[in-house]
């Protein structure tokens, strides 16, 4: 008898054939892997559940068994994004115990090298979180600016470490210092995404973190003479 090839693979019964262990959860990613491709590829409003399921390799029935909405797969995505941000960046390091303004410093340049070498490898990555993603609703936005204080927060905590350790000025505001930090490696991570990035642009971008940091959190005591 042969198969209808309209009938998705995976909605077609079994009769009695075992599940396959954790094939639900592989199902659920490859769908969102594939998804995270085509909405930067497309664009999320250009982007059909045939064309996210055609890049799966799976039927869009599958899709629908696995996702209620097209909306609900870019939730997924953005998780998704987020967590290869932490795998490249690892942003605990961040939350370390510093014991010097140097040792601070480098932690910091070490994490911002790494998010400009993710956006190299990736630039759709950027475009998915700051372009499609906070352009969709508020609540997408808002998990946008999340993550942003999300990342001044692991920066707050070393400050605070500083302070209380004595090599960071007692006059510091951890939380505007994180943010402004953040800010001052935006755009060169926007270039990045334009396509006008380069190896000496990332340089003179962290290069001048780096520099305002120093001078910037320098308590009076660690100053050289």
């Amino acid at each position: 008898m042969t198969a209808d090839p309209n009938v998705d693979a995976d909605s077609a019964p079994r009769r009695g054939r075992p599940k396959e262990a954790g094939l639900a959860e592989r199902r659920r990613r490859q769908i969102v892997e594939s998804a995270y491709v085509v909405f930067a590829e497309r664009g999320y409003e250009a982007t059909g559940i045939s064309d996210l399921a055609a890049h799966a390799g799976v039927g869009q029935g599958t899709v629908y068994r696995y996702f209620a909405s097209k909306r609900e797969i870019l939730d997924h995505v953005f998780d998704f994004s987020v967590e290869r941000l932490f795998e490249a960046v690892d942003p605990e390091t961040l939350a370390s115990t510093p014991t010097s303004l140097a040792e601070l410093v480098e932690t910091i340049q070490l994490a911002a090298n790494r998010a400009f070498a993710l956006i190299e490898r990736e630039p759709e990555f950027l475009r998915l979180i700051l372009v499609e993603a906070s352009a969709i609703d508020q609540e997408l936005k808002d998990r946008v600016l999340g993550l942003e204080q999300l990342a001044a927060n692991f920066l707050v905590k070393s400050l605070r470490r500083g302070i209380k350790s004595g090599f960071v000025r007692s006059d510091v505001d951890p939380q505007v210092f994180a943010h402004m930090i953040l800010m001052l490696i935006l755009p060169g991570l926007l270039q990045e995404l334009r396509g006008e990035g380069s190896p000496e642009n990332r340089e003179r971008y962290i290069g001048a973190v780096v520099h305002i940091m120093m001078r910037g959190l320098c308590a009076p005591m660690t100053v050289s003479v």
